[in-house]
């Protein structure tokens, strides 16, 4: 199976064909495009060039737009260099520990996440400096690809996320839970002098020192909206990556952009009952108009899992994880707890839904738990995909699921044969095991019905004119001992 070990929101055109011998191998989405290391670039607000990015730790996000009219060959020589731009998304303290939560923003920090100058375990006390790249959820939180600590106070705070609340008289507004005084700060690019519930601002700060939990930001002085998902040319090629911030039937969204699916689009790693919010998602397909995109190829970037099955109170540590058939789920800042399981735990046996995906060391994150109703172990779902085969019986998270009795379905949901369906299974192949009966003896689902949800390619990038790159980067930075762990 493919695992992609950086995540982004990605809108990607560049081809691996360079004139010049110096080049900088810049991946986007785990997608390799080689540039000329004289690429004019900024880094964190200053010029720059390509080559500079080798000081800096991979994860960083990056907005890019070609020139109207040019072929994104990479050339530089024939006009299509990228304006390319590189930025983290906080700088500031630690304001809560556990979840790891900076200037109010709690982080997901996993096995893909890239971490630098921590101990091993790393700790994240508060009040402790940190710089954070990452994708920023609608909830207010952020799916973390870079963290690293700073070894010095900054001067500077950075702040970006929604917009969560705005309390006009009180002159103050609340980005994921950090409080923002706006008297005599100029919010630029937003839709009115405040920025609306749901926008996505930037701001920078002057530092507080020190900055306890719970402290007003009251020291902005740059403030501006900014589109995460920047506007296409309608009919443009383009490879997006980010977030899902709602979904709907035939539709979903990464922010702004509404991205359209169909019967004709393909899937990866899931189907389209995995799209919701809190999953990260790669999008291959054509600008409509500036803020709609019709989607050809849907990926989801880590193999996505689900989970229906009988609980137990003592299955669940409220706050951090449940075991949904003993298996480890551990809380994301992404999650959709709806209600209330993770937070509180269970008072009593339920049947409990739990929703989410694996990172690159195959450890379960949740974004969506909700009860459903009584316990009921004779129509448990398990879905993630296939570890080992011996038809009957396959393993998926470490359980047996024993196909004997089962009726199966290819991935279009119409029925096929048993044969048919392991003629066609590989490991790595995604499949839903439904409507089956839970063993906890045995540790096995038996019966029910087997949809085989594979692994279908994605193609490479296409070829034609794009005008828009933007995501999180790696690939550039100088080789370095670096602990990528999660923080347990």
């Amino acid at each position: 199976m493919r695992f992609r070990t950086v995540v982004a929101l990605a809108f990607c055109s560049l081809l691996p064909t360079l004139a010049l011998a110096a080049t900088v191998d810049l991946h986007l989405n785990g997608r390799s495009h080689p540039l000329p290391d004289t690429t004019p670039v900024t880094i964190d607000g200053a010029p720059a060039l390509l080559s500079d990015l080798a000081a800096h730790r991979n994860g960083l996000q990056v907005l890019a737009e070609f020139a109207a009219g040019a072929a994104p060959t990479g050339n530089a020589a024939d006009g299509a260099a990228p304006t390319l731009v590189f930025s983290y998304t906080l700088m500031g303290p630690v304001t809560q520990s556990d979840p790891p939560t900076v200037l109010g923003q709690p982080l997901t920090i996993t096995a893909d996440t890239v971490l630098a100058l921590f101990d091993n375990p790393p700790q994240f006390p508060v009040g402790q400096q940190l710089v954070v790249s990452g994708l920023v959820d609608a909830n207010g939180s952020v799916l973390a690809t870079l963290v690293e600590k700073r070894t010095a106070p900054g001067n500077v705070y950075l702040l970006g996320g929604y917009v969560q609340q705005v309390d006009a008289p009180g002159q103050r507004l609340r980005v994921g839970q950090q409080w923002v005084r706006t008297t005599g700060v100029g919010f630029v690019d937003c839709a009115g002098a405040l920025p609306a519930v749901g926008e996505h601002v930037v701001l920078r700060a002057n530092a507080i020192t020190p900055f306890p939990p719970g402290t007003l930001l009251d020291t902005a002085f740059d403030a501006r909206c900014v589109t995460l998902a920047p506007a296409g040319t309608p009919g443009a090629v383009g490879f997006l990556q980010g977030l899902v911030t709602s979904a709907g039937a035939g539709t979903f969204a990464i922010g702004a952009l509404q991205i359209a699916y169909d019967a004709n689009t393909a899937f990866e790693f899931g189907d389209s009952d995995d799209l919701a919010p809190g999953i990260v998602v790669a999008v291959d397909g054509n600008y409509v108009d500036a803020t709609h995109f019709a989607a050809e190829t849907i990926e989801f970037v880590r193999p996505v899992v689900r989970y229906e099955a009988p609980m137990l109170p003592g299955d669940v540590t409220p706050g951090q994880a449940l075991r949904p058939f003993g298996i480890e789920v551990r809380r994301s800042a992404q999650v959709r707890d709806e209600d209330g399981v993770l937070a509180n735990g269970l008072t009593q046996p339920s049947q409990v839904e739990v929703r989410g995906w694996l990172d690159g060391q195959g450890r379960a994150w949740a974004t969506r738990v909700r009860t459903r109703g009584a316990v009921d172990a004779g129509d448990v779902v398990l879905r993630g995909p296939v570890q080992a085969i011996a038809a009957p019986i396959l393993v998926v998270q470490g359980l047996n699921v024993d196909t004997t009795g089962a009726t199966f379905f290819d991935h279009d949901e119409l029925p096929i044969t048993r044969a048919d369906f392991f003629a066609a299974l590989s490991v790595g192949d995604e499949i839903d095991a439904s409507g089956a009966t839970w063993n906890a003896a045995t540790r096995t689902l038996a019966g029910g019905a087997v949809t085989l949800i594979g692994v279908e390619p994605v193609p490479p990038p296409p070829t034609g004119l794009m005008r828009f790159v933007g995501g999180v980067a790696g690939g550039y930075a100088l080789g370095e001992a670096l602990f990528r762990d999660s923080f347990e």
